[in-house]
């Protein structure tokens, strides 16, 4: 059995890093196409399942688009000087507290709650206690890009005393 688990835990994590990889391709394909603003506009931003638009006129007066995944955690600000370019500036990591509830399946199946209190980008890692009391460790990625209906779950990893398995959770 964990033998499997260990199995099931690569293959996850080779999933969701192919996956990344080729959000990011798609990401930078939406960013090659140009936008378009007024003559009066130096920006446009649109966040949209939290990915953020962004349409800037540059100081030679082109258009450039910029297409960023915004966490949940995160913010962005738009930031315009009086002389130069409008820049769009996206905090993609850092510490938060975000509470959750957790299945974990190790060597038995297993209920947590546990808190996210880092993150980067999809990316984030924290601590939880499970059913019998026991304290673990965990990395987890968000799902939200992956499929519309899951904003706030999460899959990754969990370990602790000499244990190791898969993790689901949802934030609240």
């Amino acid at each position: 059995m964990k033998k499997l688990i260990n199995v099931l835990a690569l293959l996850l994590l080779a999933g969701l890093l192919f996956s990344n990889w080729y959000r990011g391709r798609k990401i930078d394909e939406l960013a090659a196409q140009t936008g378009t603003l007024s003559d009066s506009q130096a920006a446009l931003v649109v966040v949209k399942d939290n990915k953020l638009t962004a349409t800037v006129r540059q100081a030679d007066g082109s258009v450039k688009t910029e297409v960023k995944y915004l966490p949940p955690e995160g913010r962005a600000e738009v930031v315009q000087p009086t002389d130069g370019a409008t820049e769009i500036s996206v905090k993609r990591a850092g510490f938060t507290f975000r509470p959750a509830v957790q299945g974990l399946l190790g060597e038995e199946l297993k209920a947590g709650l546990g808190a996210r209190l880092v993150y980067f980008d999809r990316y984030g890692a924290g601590v939880g206690l499970d059913t019998d009391l026991e304290g673990y460790l965990f990395v987890d990625r968000r799902l939200d890009d992956l499929t519309g209906l899951l904003k706030n779950t999460t899959v990754g990893l969990y370990g602790g005393r000499s244990r190791i398995g898969l993790l689901f959770g949802v934030y609240f």
